[in-house]
């Protein structure tokens, strides 16, 4: 042996680095993309993304990052390994003391953690409120459901109680697939929708935990089930109402039964073809692309499977399985739609909103470079909802997977699913953030499996100063991010930078109802003076792709002037679209802003502001701070005959367009639901309509 393969520095490199180029060359994309991503961006054409958002977040997590790394995680790494022994004691005897645990001790106490912890979220952060249309549709499908309807028929005044994603013109329905609002109604039904999504993230560490140990060990088990329970975007998801959280568990459900489907015994197979199928296909049926891509990752996986170990009977028990729920959401389809492959998403928004390249619904393209540019930002968010640690996620995945070196076939399977699911969404039109990168939650456990293997392989070959390293910082990591107060970064911090976000969906509407003892009363919502305007072209029958356009092309007081004449006549929605064309364009100077309490509208000068439009901006001044209709429209009763009933109806306040409603509500008091501050009461209240 020559002197140069002798040295330290050549022995570390050698038992460090894999024997496979693979780990490495993907560690370093993922690494480039997601820390260093301008000059990818600036070839690509994307020259604004130095304003965005994301990248400032970035920006601020990259100084928590060095921060971190010199104040936090680089002095507990020097302090393990100036008392070594003392450090060896302590971590041995915690290694000892948890390993101990059984098994199912050690999962309920994760799993548990989770629940309680995705349970504080919907509580502290989100104040157990949806914050998103999306949340509030699928609510409201839920609530149709739980009437025992499929949809309701089409309200006489649909712009009074229309919402985003929800289709109101023939019948009255959510967009969504139909699995997600089903399970919610049954929620319901226990009065515990709040509860769905913390439950099921609890039941998804289980998953996760029974993956690993069945794939990897029980020591690959644990350190993933603990990076599951501890994750902060799968945890802030588990607060709210999003679907995300019930594919994950039923994709991370179908990947835990993949094991005993290759090496169980025969009945042990048939059980685990049939949970396969059922859970695909619900997830199918819950968000379409999502349950497909996990699908064809699995289903490749399975099929090689099958054709090597003549297994095709077991494959075929878990394709009939899959066809149930899809059946369902195919028959709910023909019910709804009035076509088994016709989604609701194309009924509101048109054949545009399907995946590839062309323009999206308002008219704006979507070419390849856009969507590298969306997978980039994707990677780049992943970096700080991952972990919230003060070392960037990838830089973590990426450690993990050169540690792994030779990579396992599971290893194969999670990065090519994680791949598909990338590519998947980059090839789609909108760009879907909520608490990180919402396209790429249902891989998220993925992520964490990789991680997790990384980790036990790291503890148990590495040498007892690089353990030392790993533990310290690791440890160090986890207890800033949960402990310390620094919104927006860490754990903590990005929660307590979330809750006093979306106070317009939060406020508390049910001691508005209550304090009317049951009396009758018609109660409008102040919006914002955009959204109103929304409101009114969706009453013309302008689709929902059709308005947002014109409310983001045109300027806001022309818009709005003709709108209001296009309400004093009667024409078809083709015609009035057309006279809508021709408002005057936004187009306004450098550095022109209308200094008003609603950014989103929009003139292009001071000329611009007709009396009528004066008026209606001015109003939400008069009005306080807007409130969402979104979480009003929950409250309203579904009658027998399957129309808005009971004594309290709550609807959307569209000034002097509200007077359409007299024929039909002129037989009960009318109040306006205001936003006034006094002192430390926030609280909404009733006021007499005038």
């Amino acid at each position: 042996m020559t002197q140069l393969e002798t040295h330290p520095i050549r022995r570390w490199l050698r038992d460090v680095l894999p024997a496979s180029p693979l780990p490495v060359i993907v560690a370093a994309a993922l690494l480039l993309l997601g820390l260093y991503p301008g000059p990818a961006l600036i070839v690509l054409g994307s020259p604004a993304w130095r304003t965005d958002a994301v990248v400032n977040r970035l920006v601020e997590e990259r100084a928590f990052w060095v921060t971190g790394m010199l104040l936090i995680v680089g002095p507990a790494i020097v302090l393990a390994n100036l008392v070594p022994n003392r450090f060896d004691r302590t971590w041995n005897a915690l290694r000892e003391r948890v390993g101990s645990f059984r098994d199912r001790w050690f999962v309920l106490g994760a799993a548990s953690f989770a629940l309680l912890a995705a349970a504080a979220v919907s509580i502290y952060v989100l104040s157990r409120k949806p914050t998103t249309s999306d949340e509030v549709a699928q609510l409201w499908q839920a609530r149709i459901l739980v009437s025992g309807r499929l949809w309701l028929p089409a309200d006489p005044n649909p712009e009074f109680f229309a919402i985003d994603n929800v289709i109101d013109r023939g019948r009255w329905y959510s967009q969504f697939p139909i699995a997600g609002p089903a399970i919610l109604a049954v929620a319901m039904l226990l009065h515990a929708a709040w509860l769905l999504s913390p439950v099921l993230a609890g039941l998804t560490v289980v998953n996760v935990y029974r993956f690993a140990s069945a794939a990897y060990g029980t020591a690959v088990a644990r350190a993933s089930a603990l990076l599951c329970a501890t994750c902060p975007f799968l945890l802030l998801m588990s607060g709210s109402y999003m679907n995300h959280t019930l594919v994950v568990f039923l994709t991370t459900l179908a990947l835990a039964e993949l094991p005993p489907w290759m090496n169980g015994t025969r009945r042990r197979q048939v059980v685990a073809s049939i949970v396969i199928g059922l859970s695909l296909g619900l997830a199918v049926a819950a968000r379409p692309l999502d349950g497909a891509i996990a699908g064809v990752a699995l289903g490749a996986f399975m099929a090689y499977f099958a054709v090597r170990h003549s297994r095709v009977a077991t494959a075929a028990v878990v394709i009939a399985a899959a066809a149930l729920p899809i059946g369902g959401l195919l028959a709910t389809n023909w019910l709804t739609t009035g076509h088994p492959l016709l989604f609701g998403y194309e009924v509101l928004w048109g054949a545009n909103h399907s995946l590839g390249f062309h323009n999206d619904p308002s008219g704006n393209p979507h070419t390849p470079a856009r969507a590298v540019t969306l997978a980039i930002v994707y990677l780049m968010q992943l970096n700080w909802s991952l972990f919230e640690w003060p070392i960037a996620g990838l830089l973590i995945v990426g450690g993990a997977l050169v540690v792994i070196g030779k990579l396992e076939r599971w290893d194969v399977l999670l990065l090519a699913w994680i791949a598909l699911q990338l590519v998947a969404y980059a090839a789609y039109w909108h760009a879907g953030a909520l608490f990180g990168p919402r396209y790429l939650f249902t891989v998220v456990p993925a992520l964490l499996l990789i991680t997790g293997h990384g980790l036990a392989v790291a503890e148990r070959k590495a040498s007892p100063a690089v353990r030392r390293a790993v533990v310290a910082g690791l440890a160090a990591s986890i207890l800033t991010s949960w402990i310390s107060r620094v919104p927006p970064v860490g754990a903590r911090g990005g929660a307590e930078a979330i809750r006093p976000t979306r106070l317009a969906f939060k406020r508390d509407l049910e001691p508005i109802v209550r304090s009317l003892s049951g009396a009758k009363a018609l109660i409008f919502v102040s919006e914002t003076a955009s959204s109103r305007l929304m409101r009114r072209m969706w009453g013309l029958g302008i689709s929902r792709p059709d308005a947002a356009r014109l409310l983001a092309t045109k300027d806001n007081c022309s818009l709005l002037d003709s709108v209001l004449d296009e309400e004093q006549r009667t024409a078809s929605p083709n015609d009035r679209l057309a006279h809508l064309e021709r408002a005057k364009s936004y187009a306004p100077p450098e550095g022109w802003r209308l200094l008003v309490s609603d950014v989103a509208f929009r003139t292009s000068n001071r000329q611009s502001i007709t009396p009528r439009c004066r008026t209606e901006i001015l109003s939400d001044d008069a009005r306080g701070a807007a409130l969402s209709y979104g979480p009003a429209l929950l409250l309203n009763e579904i009658g027998g005959d399957g129309h808005i009933a009971g004594p309290v109806v709550f609807v959307a306040d569209l000034v002097e367009h509200n007077e359409m409603l007299r024929t039909r509500f002129g037989d009960r008091p009318w109040y306006r639901l205001e936003m006034r501050v006094e002192g430390t009461d926030e609280s909404p209240r009733l006021v007499p309509y005038q």
